[in-house]
């Protein structure tokens, strides 16, 4: 693209993932399981997860972005710096799962949806679904639930090369859970450790010194409801760590019945995010997933118009839109970053 921006260059080039993910990398057969998994069991209209997974109870007490063992030269401690991701010590758990490489975000996220597909509020999961199929049986594969863009070096890799860097993914990302005492792979060193693994408390109680077998949570528990369409149409696998984490925010704040707002210290406190996670609102309005009003002094870049020291900040206002995940993900997310890549700037689809 002559003459393009750097925004432009990666929207760009996103969409261009987005169609391979569909066209050779076996997204609509993914949904398809998705939904199959899902009609031939208990059929949530919602997904049920854990208030704490997403949001800590209360606001840390200290600096967001110092860990205990830093002590600040000067008393007052290191200047306010909002675009900072906080500290390590203090993020919940999904916030930990933002890394820039690897599905473990994705791939736990699915396993909690699989997990209440064929399990009742109050029971534990038994994970029977194999990595990969190794017999002539129909029931899913983690391979056929998990949308990918795993490839070999080079533009086109064969399909049996696809297939390992696929597994080599999984186990990475269950090793990246496990180390985070979201899963349970079992003794060290023991062969196909993978395979059945154990889906553990997603609410940050389990540690090194014990572990707390995960359960579908009931009515009474505090819990964010995440529509079943998250998964079955496809969202989980076309947005990135930082949409869905911002997306549950957002929703968690509120907004899916009415307009939310998120301070700075609320998304950096309370949720463990980055101001690039809360940016990404453009995004997801681009992708027809919320709808957000903006002050009329904010400008698009986020700086203010006539700003004065002292003066009040407001922030978006956010709404969830009720009916946005019902689309085709794929098919509404790269016209949308197609869009982006042409005008240079998030706009949202005529026809989305």
């Amino acid at each position: 693209m002559a003459g393009a921006t750097q925004h432009q260059e990666r929207v760009s080039k996103r969409a261009d993932s987005v169609r391979v993910l569909v066209r050779e990398r076996g997204l609509l057969d993914v949904v398809s399981a998705t939904e199959k998994l899902w009609s031939n069991g208990r059929s949530p209209h919602n997904v049920r997860v854990r208030d704490t997974y997403i949001r800590n109870r209360q606001m840390p007490d200290g600096p967001l972005w110092t860990t205990p063992s830093e002590t600040p030269e000067l008393p007052v401690g290191p200047p306010v710096d909002e675009r900072r991701r906080p500290a390590p010590h203090i993020l919940p758990p999904l916030a930990r799962l933002l890394v820039s490489q690897g599905v473990a975000m994705q791939f736990h996220l699915t396993a909690l949806f699989v997990a209440q597909c064929q399990t009742r509020p109050g029971g534990t999961w038994k994970n029977m679904i194999p990595l990969s199929r190794n017999s002539a049986i129909s029931a899913p594969t983690w391979l056929d639930l998990m949308a990918v863009s795993a490839s070999a070096k080079g533009e086109v890799a064969q399909a049996s090369t696809y297939t390992r860097n696929k597994l080599r993914q999984f186990r990475s990302a269950l090793k990246f859970l496990s180390d985070r005492n979201l899963v349970d792979l079992g003794r060290s060193g023991v062969g196909r450790r993978y395979e059945g693994f154990k889906l553990l408390a997603e609410d940050s109680s389990s540690s090194g010194a014990g572990v707390t077998e995960y359960r579908v949570p009931r009515d009474e528990e505090a819990h964010l409801e995440v529509p079943a369409h998250f998964f079955t149409r496809g969202w989980v696998h076309v947005l990135t760590k930082s949409e869905i984490a911002a997306y549950l925010m957002w929703r968690h704040l509120g907004a899916a019945s009415s307009y939310a707002m998120a301070s700075w210290q609320q998304r950096a406190g309370i949720f463990g995010l980055s101001r690039d996670v809360y940016d990404t609102h453009q995004a997801l309005e681009a992708f027809g997933l919320i709808k957000v009003v903006k002050p009329k002094e904010r400008r698009d870049d986020g700086t203010w118009r006539g700003y004065t020291e002292g003066a009040p900040l407001y922030s978006h206002r956010v709404h969830v839109l009720p009916s946005g995940l019902a689309a085709q993900s794929h098919e509404v997310v790269e016209k949308a970053l197609r869009k982006a890549a042409t005008l240079g700037k998030w706009s949202k689809p005529l026809d989305v």
